[in-house]
């Protein structure tokens, strides 16, 4: 998985995807970061991710078949 890290108006956001595949990339989760303080991501994010990772796999499975 990567991260890509923005800073807009004050803001900053990330978005976290990954390109373990071969013929799709999936983002995985978008947000805007709340926090004031340290750069460390919400567990709620963190899990989130992890689900949407296991559900990226499992579609690209039905799409492509086995990981290439």
């Amino acid at each position: 998985m990567f991260e890509l890290v923005e800073d807009h108006r004050g803001d900053t956001y990330r978005m976290v995807y990954t390109v373990r595949f071969a013929k799709a990339v999936y983002v995985l989760h978008c947000f805007q970061k709340k926090s004031p303080s340290g750069i460390r991501t919400a567990k709620t994010d963190i899990d989130l991710i992890h689900e949407r990772l296991k559900l990226a796999r499992n579609d690209y499975e039905v799409r492509y078949g086995k990981k290439d």
